[in-house]
Parts: structure tokens; C-alpha cells; sequence
């Protein structure tokens, strides 16, 4: 039994670290004693070990966070108003790859205000044998406020990614596939690094950290301007949600200079992003835009 074999090994090493309380005890075990004892320990609570091994591995978590933002842009680009906007999130996953969440954003000079509800759910997997890879494959159903906003209802998206084994440096590639009366494709791909600033209190773990985050998206040509003409803006942009195949290509680089302040499993991040939209074929060259976000975060661990 290859389970019984492992846990036999696991023994093994506790009763070699438990070696020296043994001499110290003057009491002498030769090897047939001592397999044994590992013997009768597995015959006894064979199936209680190999069960609590197992659930060391084991967990389930709900993530709540909300995002701010001061000002808002649509693959980088100014549509010409000011407004700020702000996203609650709560999340669930388990040790099974499951996940499950609810999003949402709010923008201040909308109508309604709360202008979009995303449900999503999915499924993801480590990689490697250090599970430095992970994918995740899950479906989004998009509920606008506005009723005439259907072009994009749903989506099915990949994430992939890769992160060093002391987590310092990663990258993400995310494609998703939207759908509804119309039909889009939306992509990213990312670098990031995680840099150690400083502990506050490492007992609490109480630290800071600087997270850089590269992001180059890419999407289709076509304009969907169904949701702006009540906000009268009267200058060509793109919809946060890209619309058709027509034409793939780079459409925005966005820089984010996030610092995280963790206290457990609270977290509070502030930051400051720089975008590099990348004009079509029928507008100007486009100035760089910036904005401030800040967010907070709490992740509950369930029994």
C-alpha cells in the first residue's frame, strides 16, 4: 500500500528526531524494535493518520475585498467626464479548485449609478512540482443595470499562470471569449513582481510589500457605443467589454505601483497606475493617463 508505505517513511523520520530524547532516556532500540513500533502505530490509527495528513492539504476560504478608484478609463483611453467608480468582490475557493464570486462596479456619474453585477465560477489547478504553475478555467454571466446594455452577457475564460517558488516574481496570460447579441474576445498578458519592503511585526505578521504589476491587452477594433449617448459624450472610445474579431491587436499598457500592507489575513493596498493607450486607426495619438486606487481586503478561513 504505497499510503502505507509513505506514512511508514513519515514515522521513520519523527522517531529519528525523537532519537535523542530516547538516549538521553538510556533506553536502546535496535531496528526490528523500532519497525515494530511503526508497524503497530500503523495498524493501530492507519486510516485517523493517513486522514489528518490529508486534511493538512485541505482548505476553504471566502475572499471579500473593495476597490476604489478616482478616476475611471476605458482601456486607458479618457472618454471625456470625470468619474470616479468603486467595486465590492466576495469570493469563495476551496482546496479542490473550486470557486465561486460575485463582483460588481459602481460609477459616480452613471444612470443607474451601479451599473454592472458579474456572477462567475470556475475551476483551477497547480502545476509542476512545485504547483509554481496554475490554470483556471471559468464562465461569467454579466447583469447590466442598464437593460439595453446585452451586447456581452456571458464569457468563458483562461487564466494561466507562473510564479517563482519564493513568489517574487510572476506572470499571468487571461483570455476571455464574450457573448451575448454580439461576439468579442478579450486578452492580457501581465509580469509582476512581489518585493519584500519590510516586517512591522513578523510575530503578527504584520508586513509591507511592493507589488509592480506590466500589463499589455489586446482586443478587437469595433466601437460599441450603445450605453454613452446619455452621458453625451460625443467622441469615439472603446466599451470596457471589446466587441468583435475583426482586428486583434494591442490596445492598452497599463503600469500598477501597488504597496500592500498585510496584518493577517487583512490587507490594505494603495497605489498609483500610468496607462499607455495605443490609438486606432481613426484617432489621434492619445495622451497617457493615471489614476489612484485603493482597496481593502479580508479573507476568511473556514473550518
Amino acid at each position: 500500500m504505497v499510503k502505507g508505505i509513505k506514512l511508514k517513511l513519515w514515522l521513520t523520520m519523527v522517531l529519528l528526531v525523537l532519537g535523542n530524547s530516547l538516549i538521553a532516556q538510556d533506553i536502546e532500540a535496535s531496528d526490528e524494535e523500532i519497525d515494530e513500533i511503526i508497524d503497530n502505530l500503523i495498524d493501530v490509527n492507519d486510516e485517523d493518520l493517513i486522514d489528518l495528513l490529508e486534511d493538512l492539504d485541505k482548505y476553504q476560504i471566502i475572499f471579500t475585498s473593495i476597490d476604489y478608484n478616482n478616476k475611471t478609463y476605458f482601456l486607458g483611453r479618457d472618454i471625456g467626464i470625470d468619474l470616479f467608480n468603486f467595486s465590492p468582490q466576495i469570493m469563495y475557493e476551496n482546496s479542490n479548485g473550486i470557486f465561486l464570486g460575485v463582483n460588481g462596479t459602481y460609477y459616480s456619474e452613471f444612470d443607474p449609478k451601479w451599473d454592472l453585477t458579474v456572477v462567475s465560477a470556475g475551476y483551477g489547478i497547480d502545476l509542476g512540482k512545485k504547483d509554481n504553475f496554475r490554470a483556471e478555467l471559468g464562465y461569467s454571466r454579466y447583469f447590466f443595470s442598464d437593460i439595453g446594455s446585452n451586447d456581452f452577457e456571458n464569457s468563458i475564460d483562461l487564466d494561466l499562470g507562473f510564479a517563482t517558488t519564493n513568489g517574487e516574481f510572476g506572470s499571468n496570460i487571461n483570455t476571455s471569449y464574450l457573448f451575448g447579441s454580439k461576439t468579442g474576445f478579450l486578452s492580457s498578458i501581465s509580469v509582476y513582481g512581489d518585493v519584500h519592503l519590510f516586517y512591522l511585526d513578523s510575530s503578527k505578521g504584520f508586513k509591507a510589500s511592493f507589488g509592480p504589476d506590466l500589463s499589455f491587452i489586446f482586443g478587437s477594433e469595433n466601437i460599441d457605443t450603445s450605453r454613452i449617448d446619455n452621458l453625451g459624450i460625443n467622441i469615439p472610445f472603446i466599451n470596457r467589454i471589446v466587441d468583435s474579431f475583426e482586428t486583434f491587436s494591442l490596445r492598452n499598457i497599463q503600469l500598477q505601483l501597488p504597496i500592500t500592507i498585510e496584518l493577517n489575513e487583512f490587507f490594505i493596498e494603495a497605489g498609483y497606475n500610468f496607462n499607455f493607450p495605443k490609438a486606432f486607426e481613426f484617432e489621434n495619438d492619445l495622451d497617457s493617463t493615471s489614476f489612484f486606487n485603493l482597496g481593502v481586503s479580508y479573507m476568511f478561513t473556514l473550518k
